[in-house]
């Protein structure tokens, strides 16, 4: 067994999360007997894996006991899950999990010797994407509701479970055509309907979902600014200009199926746009973690050992509302007296905390256990 650091942060994490896991019990992971755990300590996300738990009750007295930063389990399920190599696990079937973290997404994040610091316009658009994701799977899939489940990660943005027995038994080969399908990877504008040379598009109730999506997204592309029409296009601002003197034209042809004849360079200017257009309306899922079938992932509902924030399973409904620098704080604010290397201004349980640099502050435990776990604030020692 891997065995913690011995410092004060880590004991005082240590401390503190054990006190939690001793008042909440984790029953977030099905099958528990059948799944791989792994865990963290501090500032070390993966320090031991092939772990394994008879129960849910005996998953709960290691979080309670060992009390680690950080408590993962394996999408897979295995006859032998704590066995190596992992052939010998025996693979039996896997739930399908997506993240969505901000950091991936292609959005600029303030970083301070290392640290990144999440806003919430940061963590919104990772909201977005779960949405969109959620939309995929229910209108174009058909998958309930009660089959998908998601939770925040702790940090970073969130992770989207769908657990439906109709595909716990997919192969990988399957997995990856049905990211293919979310991620929009090698459409065929023909077998949608959409005729570059001919200027045929499908009439506005087309059978493929793809195709619903694609029409909805050329009307909103010509709905954005000039300067997002003539980047997309490639042409001056004259000629772009003249082609949105036409929108309402351009639009009318698409409800009689029809793509309008731009004068110059009509195929390579509609493809231009369905690219444009698919690289919207498509899930920026992680092809690698997402047909992975032996990665572990975050339990929901247990702590993140970088922020002290609860991987918090959150109701769908719920889900537009949801406040991660909020709803996922589960520490006190008695004082804690730490001293803190440097951060920007952020936001938690409501309050602005900081900027700070290299100064000694009396600050909430919960905020004390933010900064601690990211690694720039230290106990004052008394």
């Amino acid at each position: 067994m891997y065995q913690f650091e011995s410092s004060p942060e880590a004991d005082f994490l240590k401390k503190h999360f054990s006190s939690f896991y001793k008042n909440n019990f984790v029953d977030s992971v099905p099958s528990v007997e059948l799944r791989e755990f792994g865990f963290g300590v501090f500032k070390r996300k993966i320090a031991n894996r092939n772990l394994s738990f008879s129960s849910l009750k005996e998953m709960n007295d290691f979080l309670r006991n060992d009390s680690p930063l950080f408590f993962s389990y394996s999408n897979s399920c295995y006859k032998f899950p704590s066995n190596t190599p992992m052939v010998t696990k025996e693979w039996i079937k896997a739930d399908l999990i997506y993240e969505f973290d901000a950091d991936e997404l292609g959005i600029s994040i303030e970083e301070i010797d290392g640290v990144q610091w999440f806003l919430h316009e940061h963590l919104d658009e990772a909201k977005k994407q779960v949405f969109r994701l959620i939309d995929f799977l229910e209108n174009d899939f058909g998958f309930l509701r009660e089959d998908i489940s998601v939770n925040f990660s702790g940090k970073a943005g969130y992770h989207v479970h769908l657990k439906s027995d109709s595909i716990q038994n997919l192969n990988k080969k399957s997995r990856i055509e049905l990211v293919d399908y979310l991620t929009g990877y090698g459409l065929d504008y023909v077998n949608l309907g959409f005729y570059l040379d001919t200027l045929y598009c499908p009439k506005p109730t087309p059978k493929g979902l793809w195709s619903k999506r694609i029409l909805k997204g050329i009307k909103e592309f010509f709905d954005s600014s000039e300067e997002n029409i003539s980047s997309v296009l490639k042409l001056s601002s004259k000629k772009t200009k003249n082609i949105l003197s036409k929108k309402e034209v351009i639009i009318d042809s698409l409800d009689k199926g029809l793509l309008f004849p731009f004068k110059e360079k009509k195929s390579v200017l509609w493809k231009n746009i369905l690219d444009y257009v698919v690289s919207k309306e498509m899930s920026p899922i992680d092809r690698q973690t997402s047909i992975d079938l032996h990665k572990i992932v975050r339990v929901p509902n247990t702590l993140h050992g970088e922020t002290g924030l609860i991987a918090k399973s959150i109701p769908l409904d719920d889900l537009k509302d949801f406040d991660p620098f909020k709803d996922t704080i589960v520490f006190g604010s008695e004082s804690i007296k730490v001293k803190i290397s440097k951060t920007p201004k952020f936001i938690l349980k409501g309050e602005h905390f900081g900027p700070f640099e290299n100064q000694v502050e009396e600050l909430p435990l919960f905020v004390a256990i933010y900064l601690i776990g990211k690694g720039c604030a230290v106990l004052e020692q008394k």
